[in-house]
């Protein structure tokens, strides 16, 4: 549906040239609802308007439903933009206009007559859940109720893709929940092609298919997001996933010595990740019988992503390196991984071993 092909992006400021990116490539599938997450500075956020030619690319071209954006005149811009949707993270609705005529107001000129326009912005209050509200002023709703009126807008002209910029930064966790299934809900309903951009993981964990996690311009992980959870290869996108299941906390703890003391030769540090029905089974009981290892449960937690349990668990494992290396065997043919923590408490032959 969306495919963008070495995309760069360069501005002049202070007279100095600054590359917000850095010749990506990205393939978004029509239906699914795919995740750019970044810090801020990325260029995420730059990213996404290239993909509606609200910014113009320096290099590279932009495809959108088979179609190239970036090889249009103006007028054919125009006609296509009414194919992609786009929300942000300050609603960027008319406070003059009620909540109906700021969704009815990307259908000027769209050869619809008065009546048609009720009945579009009607059906469009009501998959919002904002019936109710279609008299009212933007002053006089809440930042969820103007996000709502900001989608059902986005949606006027059926469009077949949906952008969102940070589009639930501004709110409550309790709101961005209620949005995030109001996306979930229109990605099912209409097959909408949906992208957002975000710096929470948590947005992330609750409503995509598909990541591509962005640092300085580029994109330097994409993956499905089962994936990017349990094995995510650059630093960055560990650093996103540390702050869901609170790792940093956990290694902070760990350096403290009164939390582990003395780890002898014949032990080490390991955290182990557990995927889907995986999270319900004994491998703890099962490797301390089967290897004879002594086996300590220090820290675990589990969360669910997109309906599937993923947890893990950081273990103190003690044996022989011999049958610690086995269990890493097993527990991986159980499609359980096992990875040492480099905290500088595991013995050096350990790590390289079993790393």
């Amino acid at each position: 549906m969306i495919s963008l092909r070495n995309i760069r992006k360069t501005y002049l400021s202070d007279n100095n040239l600054v590359e917000a990116l850095k010749g990506v490539s990205l393939e978004i599938v029509e239906g699914e609802i795919c995740g750019i997450i970044g810090f801020s500075g990325a260029g995420k956020s730059t990213l996404v308007r290239c993909m509606n030619l609200l910014e113009l690319p320096t290099e590279g071209k932009v495809f959108v439903d088979n179609q190239e954006l970036t090889a249009l005149s103006s007028k054919e811009l125009r006609e296509a933009r009414k194919n992609i949707g786009m929300i942000f993270q300050h609603f960027n609705l008319m406070k003059s206009k009620t909540v109906s005529k700021n969704i009815a107001y990307p259908l000027k000129g769209s050869g619809l007559n008065k009546e048609q326009i009720k009945k579009r912005v009607s059906e469009l209050l009501n998959l919002v859940g904002l019936s109710e509200k279609a008299n009212s002023y933007p002053a006089q709703l809440s930042g969820g109720q103007k996000q709502r009126v900001a989608i059902a807008r986005a949606l006027a002209n059926s469009p077949k893709v949906l952008l969102c910029d940070e589009a639930t930064s501004a709110l409550d966790p309790q709101t961005t929940q209620s949005i995030l299934n109001l996306l979930k809900d229109i990605n099912k309903k209409l097959g909408l092609t949906i992208v957002i951009i975000t710096h929470e993981m948590h947005v992330v964990k609750e409503i995509c298919d598909n990541v591509a996690v962005m640092e300085n311009g580029n994109i330097v992980e994409h993956s499905d997001l089962i994936k990017i959870f349990t094995k995510p290869k650059a630093k960055v996108t560990k650093d996103f996933i540390a702050t869901i299941f609170q790792e940093n906390k956990v290694y902070e703890l760990l350096k403290k010595e009164y939390v582990i003391k003395d780890i002898r030769k014949d032990e080490l540090l390991a955290k182990m990740v557990f995927i889907g029905q995986n999270t319900g089974q004994a491998f703890i009981s099962n490797i301390s019988r089967k290897f004879k290892i002594d086996a300590s449960i220090l820290f675990g937690n589990i969360e669910i992503v997109q309906n599937t349990p993923i947890g893990y668990l950081v273990v103190k494992l003690s044996g022989q390196i011999e049958n610690i290396l086995n269990v890493k065997k097993y527990l991986k043919e159980n499609n359980v991984e096992l990875e040492v923590i480099s905290d500088g408490k595991c013995n050096n032959e350990y790590t390289t071993q079993c790393s």
